[in-house]
């Protein structure tokens, strides 16, 4: 999936989770949840190909002790902040782990890691055409690769226009976020 699409869904997923009332400041939870929507992506700085920038960010396993260090992390400091934040970033993450699941193209997403290296996909992958570096998958040939399998490209497009939607709703209803 690609940046504008993850940040899409988050902004969904967050509108979705704070509504009208929200036991700490929406625009705080919502940042947060939009940064940690594309976190998993970092590693792509890192990466040599498309295929290989599924490191440890892209498995639940991380997230899930990232959301745990956090959450001892409050017990101990009892810094008021800390819970709400620890939610949004491991519910940022997991939800770029559900779209890139269903969209993936390349690779899939290892859902069991550390247990199992096994890929999970919705949609039959092609790895071969993940072998290309991050920065190509931009252009074509490789771009049109993605826009190929019409559900896919479809479902992105979706996302980004639901989000642009609310996003002008909650503008014009005269709402901050």
């Amino acid at each position: 999936m690609f940046l504008p699409s993850h940040i899409a869904s988050g902004y969904i997923l967050g509108r979705g989770l704070i509504g009208k009332e929200s036991p700490w400041t929406a625009a705080p939870f919502l940042m947060i949840l939009l940064a940690a929507s594309v976190l998993p992506d970092v590693d792509g700085l890192w990466s040599s190909t498309v295929a290989g920038h599924h490191s440890v960010l892209h498995t639940p396993i991380f997230w899930l002790a990232v959301f745990a260090a956090m959450l001892v992390w409050d017990k101990l400091s009892n810094i008021s902040w800390m819970k709400p934040a620890a939610l949004a970033i491991f519910l940022g993450a997991l939800l770029h782990l559900i779209t890139d699941w269903f969209t993936a193209r390349t690779v899939g997403i290892q859902w069991l890691y550390p247990f199992s290296g096994a890929n999970f996909d919705v949609y039959p992958v092609q790895p071969g055409k993940g072998q290309i570096p991050v920065w190509d998958m931009i252009r074509d040939p490789n771009f049109s690769f993605y826009l190929e399998n019409k559900v896919l490209l479809w479902f992105e497009l979706g996302l980004n226009g639901i989000a642009i939607a609310l996003f002008w709703m909650n503008r014009l209803g005269g709402k901050q976020i």
